[in-house]
């Protein structure tokens, strides 16, 4: 199964942008969570009183929640399945103290497929703060809350979440941080969002952890990063990082995280890579 890619987001966002002003657009081939969040989002936007998907589609993203997460009715009476190891639906963020359950939740797709438990609670952590931004940026008034979703794919050896918001975006979250304003004229913000100590809240909760963690834990394993805020992207790819501009953007932020389930999550060797924290040495962690 081929990992996904900016190419693809792209392509979706500018299908969503001619759903949102012609009424209609190309359907992809095959269904993943970041379909699922950006088009719930896209469709409750532009406040559609309907939504229609080819056949093929259509039962999948009824047992996804697509509907319900996009403010409409089920068209259907299909039964969604229960969600468990395998996937879980599209869940809204409605309520800031459900933030670590939703993460929670998240998290255990990876502890279903071969991640340890120091990975999973680490993941967890920084599903928290990432779902914290989200729901802070959300535009509330308007119940445009944030989305997460995920699904894993067996047969393929993959597993992928996706959490979007219809907020201020990466760039404007960041120039709350004053000393960031010179790196923000020069360089893509989604990228430095992912590197350790950037954030637009200093001295409040882990400084830059959650993108950060979530990038060297995929990096590690040889799978995905895609952050796409506004009319910015970044990606981190078995390898190899792109960062750029989008030609259709995004009026929120969208953080895809996909990793190969038949390779390990390795978060000791992401904190052995960190610095310590300030007055430590690496002393205090003897027994």
């Amino acid at each position: 199964m081929q990992a996904s890619a900016v190419p693809d987001v792209q392509w979706w966002i500018q299908q969503l942008s001619s759903l949102t002003t012609a009424g209609k657009c190309a359907a992809p081939q095959f269904l993943k969570p970041y379909h699922f969040v950006t088009t719930a989002l896209a469709v409750k936007r532009s406040k559609f009183t309907s939504l229609n998907l080819p056949d093929n589609l259509r039962n999948y993203a009824i047992r996804m929640h697509l509907w319900e997460a996009a403010g409409l009715p089920d068209p259907t009476s299909v039964g969604a399945n229960p969600e468990g190891k395998r996937f879980l639906p599209v869940e809204a963020l409605r309520d800031r103290n459900a933030v670590a359950a939703s993460a929670s939740k998240l998290a255990l797709i990876a502890g279903n497929n071969g991640a340890d438990a120091a990975t999973v609670n680490s993941l967890e952590t920084a599903l928290m703060e990432i779902l914290e931004n989200c729901f802070a940026h959300a535009q509330m008034d308007d119940e445009l809350w944030g989305l997460a979703c995920a699904q894993t794919w067996p047969k393929g050896n993959k597993a992928q979440i996706a959490i979007a918001d219809s907020g201020v975006g990466i760039r404007n979250s960041l120039r709350d941080n004053l000393l960031l304003a010179q790196r923000l004229a020069e360089e893509n913000s989604c990228e430095m969002a992912t590197q350790y100590g950037v954030t637009g809240k200093p001295g409040k909760g882990h400084s830059g952890y959650g993108l950060t963690l979530s990038r060297q834990l995929l990096e590690g394993n040889g799978g995905t990063l895609i952050i796409v805020s506004h009319d910015e992207y970044f990606c981190s790819s078995n390898g190899h990082t792109s960062s750029g501009k989008l030609m259709s953007p995004w009026l929120g932020t969208v953080v895809m995280l996909e990793w190969n389930t038949d390779r390990p999550l390795d978060v000791t060797a992401v904190y052995n890579g960190w610095p310590l924290p300030e007055g430590m040495t690496d002393g205090d962690f003897d027994l």
